[in-house]
Parts: structure tokens; C-alpha cells; sequence
């Protein structure tokens, strides 16, 4: 009978364990519950033709023609190679801003600071030139944001 009582608990005992490894995120303690993974969606514009033609999507450095790589400054794991239709995604970004380094192969292009503010998605289109990367357009979480540096602008 003891022994029956012994089992009893020990199961009681596994099961209470699981449950609360469950409610504080799993068995994973790099992975906390609540915790957010936001993506970052990006589209890629080459230098305007010389004809005056807008900019058309780029997937490679104008300088160099090596493919373009976006890494976030602050976690260098954080990193991609924007496609061949010139556009790029990042997942698990940091929630405050941060800084996107755009290089090729062999040098540093230019860098780019997102605002925070975000809790599940940013989406941007920069304009890449042979040094120089700029923010065209910036949505956070569905939401129209002026880029940083252009806070005054107004269309009027």
C-alpha cells in the first residue's frame, strides 16, 4: 500500500512540474513566456537611372555588383542576404531602435537606425547608392512613421 501511496505522489509530482514548465514558457529559459518575436520586412532601391527613371529594386552592391547583406549592429546573428527581387527579412529584431548595417562582401555600404516602438512587425524600403543608405519609407506595425531625420517634413 506505501508503495502505491509513493507512486502516487511521484506522478502528482511530475505533472505539477510540467505545468508550471508549460506556464513559464516551456523547458527552453532562453525562450520566456510573453516573450515577442518581431520582424522586420525590407525592400532594397538601386541609384535612379541616369535617364531620371525612379529607382528599381536591388539585390546588388551598385559599388561593387556583390550581393547586398543586412546585419542588426547590435546582434550580428541578426542577419540575411536581401534576394534577388531586392527585398529582405529579419526575424527576433530588438523591440527598442537599432541600428542596420548594409555591406557587401567587402566593405560597410552604410548603416540605418530604426525607431522602436514595434511589437510584431516593421516594414521599410531604403535606397541604397555606392555609400549611402537611406530610409524611404517606414511602417510600424501597420502604421505610417516618418523616417528618421525627416520628422518635420510635410508634403504641403
Amino acid at each position: 500500500m506505501r508503495e502505491r501511496k509513493w507512486l502516487v505522489l511521484g506522478i502528482i509530482g511530475v505533472t505539477a512540474a510540467a505545468f508550471v514548465a508549460a506556464a513559464c514558457g516551456g523547458s527552453n529559459p532562453a525562450a520566456p513566456s510573453g516573450a515577442r518575436k518581431i520582424v522586420l520586412r525590407g525592400t532594397v532601391l538601386g541609384a535612379p537611372s541616369a535617364s531620371g527613371q525612379s529607382a528599381q529594386v536591388a539585390a546588388l552592391d551598385a559599388g561593387t555588383g556583390q550581393k547586398i547583406t543586412v546585419t542588426v549592429q547590435q546582434n550580428t546573428s541578426i542577419t540575411t542576404t536581401v534576394s534577388s527581387n531586392g527585398t529582405f527579412e529579419l526575424e527576433g529584431v530588438p523591440e527598442g531602435s537599432f541600428t542596420l548595417v548594409f555591406s557587401s562582401t567587402t566593405t560597410v555600404i552604410g548603416t540605418v537606425t530604426v525607431p522602436g516602438g514595434a511589437s510584431q512587425e516593421i516594414n521599410i524600403v531604403v535606397n541604397v547608392t555606392v555609400n549611402v543608405v537611406v530610409i524611404v519609407k517606414i511602417e510600424i506595425d501597420g502604421h505610417e512613421v516618418p523616417p528618421p531625420g525627416h520628422e518635420g517634413d510635410h508634403d504641403d
